[in-house]
């Protein structure tokens, strides 16, 4: 997994038109890696992002002895309203199926209530007014009141992307001429007041930061640049003072109009690089401009590269942890936005994302890309984001992305479009086509399992997994039901999932229970299972719908636990007994950690020991019962503990390796287990000796204190055997000294270095 997406540089572009097919298809272009890190440092970087490989298989088998994973789902923790723009997808005027009498109703059917138009970088290309492409003057197969019939039909909102990077060369062309300002004021003018569209979301330009100001020639179209490499006269300080004027030429014609401006996903490159020109990164410089002007934030995220860019490429376990990044980058955009824009309510809107930066292969066609789509959408909405806008409804058959054995799944080709365009390409010789036009393929299917999970008005509640690869989400209806979306990411193992509930009592009988399974070509649903406990096949999604129960009374709140028998991996907690006219089934001890919490234990008594702590750290711990309706009780006091210090030394190495040039470098840390017992995760600090600031890192979470730095595991990485290792990476910016760590510590461990 790429902790931080794609740190080099990169873009996604259409091909101009398909050799062989019916639709235009849409790869990403990338600026080379050396036009930002030398060349040893940037082969080094890629080795670093390199991902877990997976196992692939044709086809998924449950194991016989599903393993146990306890759900907590608290109906009473509100962690937003679902809003009518949170299903999103992309639709470009290149594509000719867009039109086709299918579409609204596929739309509608999966929930999107939300298409940004015109597509991508050909936003900085289009010329709206007589649909062309302003370099090509190529007729494009979608106009715009074709877009918005479309939306109508589909019950959806609008967004428009307006040309800033060609924008000024259609206003030359008009009489009078006018600025790209005027021209998208034009449009806004055209679609709200003249035809009544209502577009109520429109953004200035597509990835304008890929316009060659951070190195290479760039691949967003940007007439404001010169001709020469890593111009200085187009970068986020002219993007940010044009983007002044076409919000006051666009607001003077409706001033209703919510305007979005482009900023980069935290951690994602550019964020963090500067140029002679631009000493503060992209988002500050936009946001320090434009302060409290900006309608919403635009960001994009892939969170794979190709193989062709960072090896070995897309892997199935390390697409189906990266939405773990998103909580942070949420939090990173909030921040700014508070600093800058005087709040941090500001709305983030992801306009554009799907599983790999560019060059799509089998992944994107199969059941694991569909699973992703659950994480990715969620992991947004459920931090507070207020649209996730899927790449694409149709794209087209890509021939040249990652095809290997290593990926689940049988397709020979990829595809960006949650629905077929049925075209064609040669591979070793002979043709293959996709299916008939508008087939829905397995992320289409993935999108209308979540328009079925969450419905405008709904709200997200809290729900936490006992297993990391078993992911879960919660959402509570106006009628008063619940549904629970569980996800499997284990490609060989089912789970038995015992559901626990704070707030809601279910009804008693088998839930409605909708499934997506492998190949991932259709939804099933069945009453099966209960309440409390539902099995999970490998790559499998599923929504249970739970209908409000009778009104027993919750068990009792359990005593207060309380410690002994304290070690400096363990303690023993026991506690006074629930009661339940229901009887009681088990408890949840959880480890609270400031407003977060996590299940460290499900005993059946009153009592559990807790192992795999870290020595001389603090951890507070609290109990739950649950009775066997699954009710849950309210919280129990909490108890804080304090390890004791590690009778052991030595039990760590680590192996710290630079590549660094003037003002920037990158690192590879390998961590090795020296001790004799397995680490179930891991926490490293060390302290800069010289001046040196992190700016994003890849298979670990990093943050940074002043010259105090700490890195913790990522969800696949946590577990490391006694003589076994693990690594990961950052890159960073330094002034006056570069200078190595000397001691770093591992889970509170000094380790020997070398």
């Amino acid at each position: 997994m790429i902790t931080s997406g794609a740190s080099t540089a990169r873009a996604r572009t259409r091909a101009r038109s398909a050799p062989e097919g019916r639709g235009a298809t849409r790869a990403r272009r990338w600026a080379p890696a050396a036009a930002l890190v030398p060349a040893a440092a940037a082969l080094a970087a890629a080795a670093a992002l390199a991902a877990p490989a997976a196992t692939a298989q044709a086809a998924v088998t449950p194991n016989s002895t599903p393993s146990a994973v306890t759900v907590n789902v608290d109906a009473g923790q509100s962690l937003g309203t679902v809003p009518a723009t949170a299903i999103g997808t992309n639709g470009s005027v290149y594509d000719a199926d867009l039109t086709d009498a299918a579409v609204p109703g596929l739309l509608k059917n999966a929930g999107v209530g939300l298409v940004r138009f015109p597509g991508g970088t050909e936003s900085d290309e289009y010329n709206w007014k007589n649909n062309t492409d302003v370099i090509s003057g190529v007729a494009q197969a979608v106009n715009f009141d074709q877009y918005a019939a479309m939306l109508s039909q589909a019950g959806a909102q609008g967004m428009i992307t307006v040309n800033y990077g060609t924008g000024d060369a259609v206003g030359a062309s008009q009489s009078p001429v006018e600025t790209g300002a005027q021209v998208a004021a034009d449009w806004v003018r055209y679609a709200n007041v003249t035809h009544h569209y209502g577009i109520k979301y429109w953004e200035i330009g597509n990835e304008i930061y890929g316009n060659g100001t951070y190195g290479g020639t760039g691949w967003e179209p940007d007439r404001h640049c010169s001709s020469s490499s890593s111009p200085t006269n187009c970068g986020p300080a002219v993007y940010a003072q044009n983007v002044k004027a076409y919000i006051s030429a666009m607001k003077a014609v409706d001033p209703g109009i919510v305007i979005g401006v482009v900023l980069t996903a935290p951690g994602n490159w550019p964020d963090g690089v500067t140029n002679s020109a631009s000493p503060q990164p992209w988002n500050q410089t936009v946001l320090s401009a434009l302060g409290n002007q900006i309608g919403f934030a635009d960001v994009h995220w892939y969170p794979q590269n190709p193989s062709t860019i960072t090896p070995p490429g897309p892997t199935d376990a390390g697409l189906l942890g990266a939405s773990a990044q998103i909580p942070t980058m949420v939090s990173g955009l909030r921040s700014l936005l508070s600093q800058y824009s005087g709040s941090a309510n500001v709305p983030i809107m992801i306009t554009e994302t799907n599983s790999v930066s560019s060059n799509p292969g089998k992944q994107t066609l199969s059941v694991v890309n569909a699973l992703y789509l659950e994480q990715d959408y969620l992991g947004w909405l459920r931090s507070g984001v207020s649209s996730v806008d899927w790449w694409q409804i149709h794209n087209g058959i890509v021939t040249t992305g990652d095809n290997g054995s290593s990926l689940y799944g049988t397709a020979t080709y990829g595809d960006y479009g949650v629905l077929s365009d049925a075209s064609c390409a040669t591979i070793n010789g002979a043709q293959v086509c996709e299916p008939a036009a508008d087939t829905p393929f397995p992320a289409y299917y993935g999108m209308k399992l979540l328009g079925q999970f969450i419905h405008p008005g709904d709200t997200l509640v809290s729900a936490s997994s006992s297993q990391s690869l078993v992911q879960s989400y919660a959402v509570k209806a106006a009628d008063g039901s619940l549904r629970v979306m569980l996800v499997n990411d284990d490609p060989a193992n089912s789970y038995q999932v015992l559901l626990g509930y704070s707030g809601f009592s279910p009804a008693s009988g088998a839930p409605s229970v909708s499934t997506l399974a492998p190949p991932g070509n259709s939804i099933g649903t069945a009453a099966t299972g209960s309440a409390t406990s539902q099995v999970i096949a490998p790559y499998t999604a599923s929504v249970v719908t739970l209908q409000p129960g009778g009104t027993a009374a919750a068990p009792t709140t359990p005593g207060t636990p309380v410690a002994s028998a304290v070690t400096s991996t363990s303690v023993n907690l026991s506690w006074t007994a629930s009661t339940s006219s229901l009887g009681i089934a088990g408890y949840q001890v959880v480890s609270v950690n400031g407003g977060t919490q996590s299940v460290v234990a499900s005993p059946s008594t009153n009592s559990a020991t807790i192992s795999g702590l870290t020595p001389s750290t603090a951890y507070t711990f609290a109990v739950y019962a649950t009775d066997t309706a699954g009710t849950k009780s309210a919280r129990s006091g909490t108890v804080t503990v304090t390890t004791g210090a590690s009778s052991s030394s030595g039990g760590c190495k680590v192996t710290y390796t630079p590549n660094a040039w003037t003002g920037g470098f990158t690192a590879n840390i390998i961590l090795a287990n020296t001790g004799s017992a397995a680490w179930t995760g891991w926490n490293v600090t060390w302290a800069w000796p010289g001046d040196q600031k992190i700016t994003n890192a890849w298979n670990a979470q990093v943050t940074q204190n002043g010259s105090s730095v700490t890195a913790t595991n990522v969800s696949y990485n946590g577990s490391v055997p006694a003589g076994g290792s693990t690594s990961f990476g950052f890159q960073g910016t330094w002034n006056s000294s570069n200078a190595s760590p000397t001691a770093f510590s591992v889970n509170g461990n000094a380790c020997t270095v070398g």
